[in-house]
């Protein structure tokens, strides 16, 4: 299972259970707000995403940056005893979270919002009928931690706006478990040519971000991005349409290609 998450109360429920465990349950704690819950440390997805387990068995993939400062001293000394033989708990297999019925919020974190129209830019999210979103959901970005918080009444009903966010060009890691965007499905198909539609590039610092995450794509030559491309063409030879889409995201990015 992979699940970009941070803690399973931000769901509105927590699940813990006596077990046995060979590895050490401590407190994490959300940066943004000091709320904390009980887990272990399951290891590292990468650099910057720690995998925590819950006392249920179930493992969640939690960026650093939405840790304390104590969690993040805490998984690099943790990381390090594992790399050197210590003592942790293996990773073990969990089961998806149940999408929440009631009041839901969910942080998208890493989004690139590096200006005020991208700001501006999140909150029209839902104002078109091209890409509506559920009554009583709000949509707001915070430029100086680059991310985008939605409020729902339902978690049926933040999903729903973290589509409308996708399709409004932008893309987040999300620290919800049971709510996030879908993640890509890799595959080995290559081209010399493709075309991302519905890009968020209101600015010449978009422009700019957007294309180093494609052409840092091994066999990407050229990205003809501009501001307020509603389509962006990308050349080259013999790349992965998969790692462009995949670079785009990390940087912040989605759109839809073909």
């Amino acid at each position: 299972m992979k699940i970009p998450a941070l803690f399973l109360f931000l769901a509105g429920t927590v699940l813990l259970t006596t077990v046995h465990v060979r590895a050490e349950i401590r407190e994490w704690t959300r940066a943004s707000d000091g709320r904390k819950i009980s887990a272990e440390f399951a290891g590292m997805k990468d650099e910057s995403t720690v995998k925590i387990k819950m006392a249920n068995g179930q493992i969640f993939e939690v960026p650093l940056t939405g840790l304390s400062p104590e969690d993040n001293a805490y998984v690099k000394e943790a990381n390090a005893k594992m790399a050197g033989g210590g003592a942790a708990a293996p990773a073990a297999a969990g089961t998806t979270a149940a999408v929440p019925e009631g009041e839901t919020t969910v942080t998208l974190s890493k989004v690139h919002i590096c200006c005020g129209d991208c700001v501006d830019a999140v909150a029209k999210i839902g104002s078109s009928d091209t890409n509506p979103i559920p009554v009583g959901v709000t949509i707001t970005a915070d430029r100086k931690t680059e991310s985008i918080i939605v409020k729902a009444p339902t978690g049926k009903d933040a999903q729903a706006a973290l589509r409308a966010v996708q399709k409004a060009g932008f893309f987040g890691i999300s620290d919800n478990p049971a709510v996030s965007i879908p993640d890509l499905k890799p595959d080995e198909f290559t081209t010399d040519t493709m075309v991302i539609r519905d890009p968020h590039l209101c600015c010449g610092g978009c422009v700019k971000a957007f294309s180093k995450a494609v052409e840092s794509v091994d066999g990407v030559e050229s990205c003809e991005a501009k501001v307020g491309s509603a389509r962006v063409e990308v050349t080259g030879k013999g790349f992965k349409t998969y790692e462009v889409m995949k670079a785009l995201r990390e940087a912040g990015f989605s759109g839809t290609f073909q």
